[in-house]
C-alpha cells in the first residue's frame, strides 16, 4: 500500500486502496459508511443493477443476484419477529467481502450500514450483516418492526482490489476506496470508506 505524505487533525499520514463492487440489491463493521439503492423489486426492496465495475465471478458473470436481497429482508423479518431463520438461500455461497445497507422512507434516508472486508461465505456474510446493519449501526437507533414496510436494502459485494498510488488514483462510478490514516508514530488512527456507489451519489 502506498503511504501518503502529510494529514490533518493530528495524523502522520495515510494509506489508500480502491476496489470495485456490484450491487444488490454496504460499513466495515468498525467504521460505517454510506451506500444506496438503485431500481426498485416488489414492496419495500430495492435492487442496485450492474452500472460499477467488478463484481464479476471467475466466470465473468455478476455475483450479485436479486434474491440476495430478499434474503436480507427475510432475514431481519424473521430476527425482529424471533422466528426461525429463513431458509438456506439459493444463490451461489462463495467466499466475498461484502457490506449490507438499510434506507428507509421513499427519499431513501440511510438507517444502516454495516459490512466487511474479510472474506466471508455469502450466505452467512448476509445473514450476519442484515441484522447487524439493521440494529448494531452505531449512527442509528435499531431498526423496529414498524420500519419493515419502509425499508429499502442493497447489497456490496467487493472485489480487485488494489493499492492507490495516491489519493486521486481512483475513477469516479468505477472504484470504491479505502483510506487508512496514521499517527506519526506508525500506528493506525483512523479509517475512512467509500463504496463504489458512494462518490456519484454525493456528487
Amino acid at each position: 500500500m502506498s503511504r501518503l505524505g502529510g494529514g490533518s487533525s493530528g495524523f502522520g499520514g495515510g494509506r489508500f486502496r480502491r476496489f470495485s463492487g456490484r450491487h444488490g440489491g454496504h460499513e466495515e463493521e468498525s467504521e460505517p459508511s454510506s451506500s444506496s439503492s438503485g431500481s426498485s423489486l416488489a414492496g419495500a426492496t430495492s435492487l442496485m443493477g450492474p452500472r460499477m465495475g467488478g463484481g464479476l465471478g471467475p466466470n465473468g458473470y455478476s455475483v450479485v443476484r436479486p434474491d440476495m436481497a430478499y434474503y436480507c429482508f427475510d432475514v431481519l423479518y424473521s430476527h425482529l419477529y424471533h422466528m426461525d431463520p429463513p431458509r438456506t438461500p439459493y444463490f451461489p455461497n462463495d467466499f466475498y467481502p461484502l457490506f449490507v445497507t438499510w434506507k428507509i422512507g421513499k427519499d431513501k434516508k440511510l438507517r444502516g450500514c454495516i459490512g466487511t472486508f474479510n472474506e466471508m461465505e455469502l450466505h452467512e456474510g448476509l445473514r450476519e450483516y442484515a441484522v447487524t446493519s439493521a440494529l448494531k449501526d452505531s449512527r442509528f437507533n435499531p431498526v423496529t418492526r414498524d420500519e419493515l414496510p419502509r425499508l429499502h436494502v442493497s447489497v456490496s459485494i467487493l472485489c480487485h482490489f488494489e493499492d492507490g498510488d495516491n489519493f486521486l488514483d481512483w475513477e469516479i462510478g468505477v472504484h470504491g476506496i479505502r483510506i487508512e490514516f496514521y499517527t506519526e508514530r506508525g500506528s493506525k488512527k483512523k479509517t475512512a470508506t467509500y463504496l463504489p456507489d458512494v462518490p456519484p451519489e454525493q456528487g
